[in-house]
């Protein structure tokens, strides 16, 4: 099993957001529902992915907090027969790479927790729209127009 990198997961969030990002029409263009219907489809597209990105964040995360438990238990080992305070600070010169690390997971975790909302509130959004066209359209093309 291949263990993914927080840059990683950041990297597929950032092109997971490009992938869904919607440009606004301009005054007074209304869209069609082509249009709406192209971009739900973008976006669930996506949503299948943003799946994936934060389950492999989580491993990720999970990973890192457990190598940190690791070298934070083998530096104590090393910081004995030290005070409190000397044992804690060689316990975290010791463990800096470790820290940084879990704190770039934890960050990647909330970036990809942000893209799964952010395809739902999109999704919505679409779903929205897609009905006021459609409202829109029926009244159009409706009886007692013409």
């Amino acid at each position: 099993m291949t263990q993914h990198t927080a840059a990683e997961v950041e990297g597929w969030v950032a092109k997971m957001r490009q992938e869904i990002a919607i440009e606004p029409p301009t005054e007074g263009e209304i869209r069609t529902p082509d249009q709406i219907i192209y971009q739900l489809e973008r976006v669930d597209s996506v949503a299948n992915k943003a799946l994936w990105i934060v389950t492999q964040a989580d491993k990720v995360r999970a990973a890192a907090a457990e190598t940190l438990l690791r070298a934070r238990a083998a530096a104590q080992g090393n910081a004995e027969g030290k005070n409190a305070e000397a044992r804690a600070a060689v316990v975290d010169l010791a463990t800096e790479a470790e820290r940084a690390e879990e704190a770039a997971a934890q960050i990647a975790y909330r970036y990809a927790k942000g893209l799964a909302d952010l395809v739902d509130s999109r999704k919505s959004s679409l779903q929205t729209q897609s009905k006021l066209v459609l409202a829109a359209v029926q009244m159009a093309g409706g009886p007692g127009r013409g």
